[in-house]
């Protein structure tokens, strides 16, 4: 089973037309309310202002509003440097101490005082337009990822946890007029209460665990292999990935 996390437009681009001449389906899981929107994820958020300010503005770096940023300064050394992926991924990794919420409204500080906002961005995930093309071609199945890609652990509001489950089905649905069942677990996160929600509400669900899946898996918590371009860029490196030797 081929599966997409977010609904990103290269789904589109590039991975649905190879889809289309291999005869081969897939579902994508989408973030429902940011589909078709020029809003980013908070790692996109993160990266672009930590770009910005090290290469246009390195005397901010002293700013109150980026210590939180600065707790583990041996990730990346606040200078006019730009980052690098291991660095950003680094940053990114202790961001995810704070909630999805918290970190949202901190960098929209650091852009609102630093006067950061950057001219109208392409947008990078899909249209509905788009969406209702792939699955009504009858290859591409449409699942949930939440409405705004929350992470669902126990730090999250039982309030906030149905809203971004069960509305999240509803406005798939709505736009594509096609049967949600499936769902998958922003970041791989997920408490009892999540977990049971999903149950009720979806035939399936996929996480981000790695692994294979048997007759006797739970069908709500099954495990997949991630291809991203730093472990499969090649087909030796592609199919390893794929037998688990990597």
């Amino acid at each position: 089973a081929i599966t997409f996390d977010d609904g990103w437009a290269d789904n589109y681009e590039f991975a649905y037309p190879i889809l289309k001449e291999l005869n081969l389906p897939a579902t994508i899981f989408l973030v429902s309310d940011m589909i078709g929107t020029s809003e980013n994820f908070w790692p996109e958020r993160l990266a672009r202002i930590v770009t910005t300010i090290a290469k246009n503005y390195p005397q901010h770096w002293d700013h109150p509003e980026l210590q939180w940023l600065q707790k583990n300064p041996e990730h990346y050394r606040f200078s006019e440097a730009t980052p690098t992926r291991d660095e950003l991924s680094a940053l990114i990794a202790d961001a995810k101490n704070y909630s999805d919420q918290e970190i949202h409204e901190r960098l929209t500080r650091i852009e609102d005082i630093l006067q950061l906002h950057t001219e109208t961005r392409t947008p990078s995930l899909l249209n509905w337009q788009q969406v209702t093309e792939m699955l009504d071609s009858g290859l591409i199945e449409a699942g949930s990822h939440t409405c705004h890609h929350v992470r669902l652990n126990e730090h999250t509001s039982s309030e906030l946890l149905g809203r971004e489950i069960i509305n999240s089905k509803k406005t798939i649905e709505q736009h594509t007029g096609q049967k949600v069942e499936t769902f998958c677990f922003p970041n791989g996160d997920f408490c009892p209460e999540a977990l049971a929600l999903v149950k009720q509400h979806y035939s399936g669900a996929v996480t981000t665990q790695s692994g294979w899946n048997t007759a006797e898996s739970d069908k709500h918590l099954l495990q997949r292999t991630g291809l991203h371009q730093d472990i499969s860029a090649d087909r030796t490196a592609f199919l390893a990935r794929l037998s688990g030797w990597m």
